[in-house]
């Protein structure tokens, strides 16, 4: 996956939390789901760079 489209998934998934949370469809603390899930962030952002790299190679 490129990194754009990494970085324009992942804000698309953040958007999408913050207006379910501001139409009050979930009862969600963005800062604590943050504060949770960080380790999950950074094994997404490793994963891509793994498969960018690899993808440059075969190319």
């Amino acid at each position: 996956m490129k990194k754009g489209k990494s970085i324009g998934i992942l804000l698309i998934v953040i958007g999408l939390l913050f207006l379910l949370n501001n139409l009050n469809l979930i009862k969600v603390s963005i800062v604590e789901l943050i504060r949770v899930y960080w380790p999950v962030i950074l094994i997404w952002i490793g994963i891509d760079k793994l498969i960018s790299k690899s993808a440059e190679k075969d190319s």
